[in-house]
């Protein structure tokens, strides 16, 4: 027997047996495993899945999240770096750092703790943004600072959880957050440019729009990938 939920088939196992006063139902290795009395019709066992199908999507779907969580050499949570999905392993060192290897993040720590993993990712997230940055900011100190007979400012990466970014033009300065790393990397590149325009204007109006739009027209794409 077979029943469709949703978009996903599921073969059901029925197994009777002569004590069961009522029916029970489990689901394993995406097999929904009905226990119930000599004599459950078929009719009878298509409606009671039917009236757990609730039930039933919700446990497949925690099911299918925790075989993502159990892949082999993982032993940590999901992190998303620059919009992708890595899974984290933790592994006892001399020494604290991160290395990343095609999906898997490896946190090599002196002690496999809280505060360890933090500081040792902030440091990691903090390098990650500034090599994209690095990449980045040529086109940027051209067209707007150059071009416009500024001087070409000094960007620094740091932690920060209210803002994506920040400009101090009389400084020269742009600060950036690290949690861009996080983001795809269209996101970064939409906070970078935001911020360099601001050495033209200082506030949000219409003329800074203006320049946004001449410089990023699908800026607003861009933006949203940090919503």
């Amino acid at each position: 027997m077979e029943v469709i939920i949703g978009n996903t088939t599921f073969p059901v196992e029925v197994i009777k047996k002569p004590r069961l006063r009522n029916v029970y139902m489990r689901l394993k290795d995406n097999t929904i495993i009905i226990s119930c009395p000599y004599g459950t019709s078929e009719v009878f066992i298509r409606s009671f899945i039917h009236e757990k199908e609730r039930w039933i999507l919700k446990t497949y779907q925690s099911q299918q999240r925790k075989k993502e969580l159990d892949k082999e050499g993982v032993n940590g949570p999901v992190i998303y770096l620059w919009g992708e999905k890595k899974y984290v392993r933790y592994e006892e060192a001399s020494r604290d750092s991160v290395f990343v290897d095609g999906d898997i993040i490896t946190f090599y720590l002196k002690e496999i703790e809280d505060k360890r993993i933090q500081k040792a990712f902030r440091k990691y997230a903090i390098q990650e943004v500034e090599n994209q940055i690095n990449e980045r900011r040529e086109e940027w100190d051209w067209k707007i600072c150059l071009a416009h007979d500024l001087q070409i400012p000094t960007i620094k990466v740091q932690y920060m959880t209210s803002r994506w970014g920040v400009c101090y033009p009389d400084r020269h300065l742009i600060k950036m957050s690290s949690r861009l790393v996080h983001y795809p990397v269209e996101g970064l590149d939409y906070v970078l440019l935001h911020e360099y325009i601001h050495f033209l204007v200082r506030n949000h109006s219409s003329r800074f729009y203006r320049y946004v739009v001449k410089y990023m027209p699908q800026y607003k794409k861009y933006d949203a990938v940090l919503k």
